[in-house]
């Protein structure tokens, strides 16, 4: 497993002198009234998967629920505050990457300074890693211009944001989207287009690249069940994994090609192109996310929640991706 093994390597190691933060600090940007759930998931998966320090920056009314579910997460209640630009500011600083949208809504002054946020993330030195889901699809998908050519964003759409986002930025009509049974080929068009990276969730999870011509997918079975949350747990576990592969991404080794061992349904690299870290990390993840789904479902079948599946993060994380004795 070429990329499963890649991205072993970038792991960073457990030591014992090392310090709170360095495996990584997560902020989430999401949680309102109707929706408090989803910003947990994606915050305690970052935290199962290996993340030191999750930030939760939430509208104040879903800041009692999650402050109620862990200690283990630090909740700033400045999401829907008039003065946002300047309370995020001053913690932007400490975070290593961004996921946003998980239990966003809909409200338009939240809305309005997340794309503020965009912006500031944008204008910074360094471009931190962001994972865009939900209902930050949602804005994207209304303002495609803020997130275009954010080279180090990954957009993760189910099949029908993705038809959405597509229509949107490229003028296709839906119903010739769900016609073209090419998944590889409609990613790669939305990538290169919008310039950032897709993480097209589905049957077969397609990840496209805008600097790789070459899609890859993760069809690795995981479970029928189709309960709230799952998307919300891969977006928290696709933060830290991306922030890792871009920290170390000059350990990355590209190999060819040609294996016939590949469990990628998809070419590896061509010729032309590598793997890209954004590839790699979401491969990781969907694999991740996937085999503790199929883990959960086997013990618990069609009662299976996506609680249940944070519960399982951490063994199937270490089956994976730890060395075994």
């Amino acid at each position: 497993m070429q990329l499963l093994q890649s991205f072993r390597k970038l792991i960073p190691p457990l030591l014992f002198d090392g310090h709170k933060g360095e495996a990584g600090r997560i902020g989430v940007v999401g949680g309102s009234e109707e929706y408090t759930g989803a910003p947990i998931f994606a915050g305690m998966t970052a935290l199962r998967t290996g993340a030191d320090i999750v930030h939760i920056f939430c509208a104040k009314n879903a800041a009692i629920p999650i402050k109620s579910f862990s200690p283990d997460l630090i909740v700033h209640p400045l999401l829907d505050s008039k003065s946002f630009s300047d309370d995020i500011g001053k913690w932007l600083p400490r975070l290593h990457a961004v996921v946003i949208g998980p239990g966003l809504g809909r409200d338009e002054h939240i809305l309005s300074n997340v794309e503020e946020l965009i912006g500031i993330l944008r204008k910074q030195d360094k471009q931190i890693p962001l994972v865009i889901d939900a209902d930050g699809l949602f804005l994207i998908t209304e303002k495609p211009h803020i997130i275009n050519s954010y080279e180090n964003c990954i957009l993760t759409p189910n099949t029908a944001e993705f038809e959405r986002l597509y229509e949107k930025v490229t003028g296709v009509k839906s119903e010739e989207i769900k016609q073209e049974t090419d998944k590889k080929k409609l990613a790669q068009k939305l990538a290169e287009t919008l310039r950032v990276n897709i993480l097209m969730k589905g049957l077969a999870d397609t990840i496209a690249s805008p600097n790789n011509q070459t899609p890859i997918q993760c069809a690795i079975e995981g479970s029928p069940r189709r309960c709230g949350g799952q998307g919300d747990l891969l977006s928290g576990a696709l933060a830290i994994s991306y922030y890792w592969v871009l920290k170390n991404r000059d350990k990355i080794q590209y190999q060819s090609s040609n294996s016939e061992n590949s469990p990628i349904n998809s070419e590896y690299i061509n010729d032309d192109s590598k793997i890209t870290p954004a590839q790699i990390a979401a491969y990781a993840t969907s694999t991740l996310i996937r085999t503790s789904s199929q883990t959960v479902f086997k013990k618990l079948g069609r009662s299976m929640i996506s609680t249940d599946l944070l519960k399982e993060i951490g063994s199937t994380f270490n089956k994976l991706f730890e060395k075994q004795d």
